[in-house]
């Protein structure tokens, strides 16, 4: 954690500044790096693949094009459901020693609590930030958390539209920035990436899937997208792929650890990459929300974390972890 530090949002140069190349869901804004965007992949890969199938299956008659269809459809169904659990089976149990209750007997500094990463040639956290509630509980847990360091990089992914967020982004970094001043280089990097919003309150629910897939490459972009700061550096490579994966939802929270997931699938991200970890809201202590629900009962997440010691009496599989981000109720 960070020494105790006046909060002031900085100005000019040094302030944080959002990446908006994903922020308009009409045209997904692709830049020229060192690896093959994955956005792009997607669309040339399938497009190509489209028009090879297309030249095949119109010579066959209707019974092979049926019969060909539900092959292929039962053959991925049954290769995505293998791997599903092949990654799942393969997947360190909950209680290892890099996730300690809050309340568990510690020594006397919130530090003893962080695993020590400074040997390592990279750390990379994607924190994804719901909005309201779910943004305030997030910036505290990074903040109960945060030990600086040099090879640590940090990705905000936001909603496009959510400028409560970005500003509370854009102060945890300046704060982080006032701790380290000048070239001390343990504030590490960072960046902001928007992306289009899976589903809008109010919005009618058989329009969420056709948002949730344009939030989902959105998501597939942000995930696969080397850091600009990152990118013309030796390490540059162990910046490809975030190590984990922070949410506390909402919607948006799920559908980028489903995306990182299927990448996982697909073997596009390593199964040691993109480790996720929910974090439950404070505020749910006796019923998790729809998207706690949706994490235990597919599995993606390798932690589902809860708040309150009830709540895990309840719900078999999720993880007391304490108050980590109840902090923010004494503001």
């Amino acid at each position: 954690m960070a020494p105790p530090t006046s909060v002031s949002v900085q100005t000019g140069e040094e302030e944080l500044k959002p990446d908006t190349r994903a922020e308009t869901y009409s045209q997904l804004q692709i830049e020229t790096l060192s690896s093959i965007n994955l956005t792009v992949a997607f669309f040339v890969g399938g497009a190509a693949s489209s028009a090879a199938i297309g030249l095949v299956l119109s010579s066959l008659s209707w019974l092979w094009l049926i019969t060909f269809v539900i092959t292929l459809g039962v053959v991925l169904a049954t290769f995505i459901v293998y791997r599903h659990f092949e990654i799942i089976g393969r997947r360190q149990r909950p209680g290892g020693s890099w996730l300690v209750a809050s309340n568990a007997p510690q020594t006397s500094t919130v530090g003893a609590q962080v695993p020590n990463t400074t040997s390592l040639p990279a750390v990379y956290f994607t924190y994804i930030l719901g909005s309201g509630g779910h943004t305030a509980e997030m910036i505290e847990t990074i903040r109960q958390s945060f030990r600086g360091q040099a090879n640590m990089h940090r990705r905000y992914i936001i909603s496009t539209g959510d400028t409560s967020s970005l500003a509370k982004a854009r102060l945890l970094e300046s704060t982080i920035k006032d701790a380290y001043p000048g070239e001390d280089a343990r504030a590490g990097t960072s960046d902001i990436f928007l992306i289009r919003r899976a589903r809008k309150v109010h919005q009618p629910f058989y329009t969420a899937p056709f948002t949730c897939l344009v939030s989902a490459f959105h998501a597939a972009n942000a995930l696969t997208r080397i850091p600009n700061l990152r990118s013309t550096k030796e390490s540059g490579k162990e910046f490809t792929y975030p190590h984990v994966i922070v949410t506390n939802g909402p919607a948006n929270g799920f559908v980028v650890c489903f995306v990182a997931h299927l990448l996982k699938i697909f073997y596009l991200i390593p199964e040691n990459r993109a480790k996720m970890v929910y974090i439950e809201t404070w505020a749910r202590s006796r019923t998790m929300s729809l998207t706690g629900k949706l994490f235990l009962k597919t599995g993606i997440a390798d932690v589902v974390g809860v708040q309150h010691q009830s709540l895990a009496d309840i719900f078999k599989g999720s993880q007391y972890i304490g108050p980590v981000s109840a902090g923010f109720l004494r503001k």
